[in-house]
């Protein structure tokens, strides 16, 4: 299959998008699906990371600093840093002719409309938010937040968009998993905290 993600990181937006989107792209990678990221030429992007990672990048012109939100626009649109419009343009062209299977979008700036208008391009869509704050058109959603209930997405999703909500469909790279087993077995011979760790990530 092709698999598109569209991500963004910058110095405003920081790494976190694209290190989950990374992390689910391994996973489809180790599975023999082809993965192609498409992000904007942000200050502060990740396009070397991603392709350090062994990934097809197409990097999206940097924004001018001219755009203006709009009365009509999504609160983070300001992130996107050009319109939707523009936005979804640009990313079609991306996407070409390859008709991706998946489109998987990780990013506040984007709602209903953006999807709505690459739906031409084929394929569903897997939108990966924690927020619940505006309208998604998406085949799929992934919100990895704690405790997070289906009803919060009622109003934003259609009734035929399939939810995987809460702290067990979280993104964690397989180091995590890999370390827990030695974690739970020191656990059981020291109860003590000898340090913390607080990560604003």
């Amino acid at each position: 299959m092709n698999i598109f993600f569209r991500v963004d990181a910058s110095i405003e937006i920081g790494s976190g998008h694209v290190m989950r989107c990374l992390t689910l792209a391994d996973e489809l990678k180790s599975r023999g699906e082809k993965v192609i990221f498409i992000t904007r030429a942000h200050k502060g992007n990740m396009g070397d990371a991603i392709k350090k990672r062994g990934y097809e990048l197409c990097l999206l012109p940097a924004p001018a600093d001219t755009y203006q939100i709009r009365k009509s626009d999504v609160r983070h649109a300001p992130w996107l840093g050009v319109s939707w419009e523009q936005d979804a343009k640009e990313t079609s062209l991306m996407i070409g002719s390859s008709r991706p299977e998946w489109l998987i979008v990780d990013h506040y700036g984007i709602d209903s409309r953006w999807h709505k208008d690459l739906r031409n391009k084929g394929g569903r869509i897997m939108a990966i938010d924690d927020l619940a704050d505006r309208k998604l058109d998406c085949d799929l959603i992934l919100d990895q937040t704690y405790g997070r209930k289906v009803e919060e997405y009622r109003p934003w999703v259609s009734p035929n968009c399939k939810m995987m909500l809460g702290s067990s469909y979280a993104l964690l790279r397989p180091q995590f998993a890999e370390f827990r087993h030695k974690a739970t077995l020191k656990r059981k011979k020291f109860n003590g905290i000898n340090r913390i760790l607080i990560s604003m990530g």
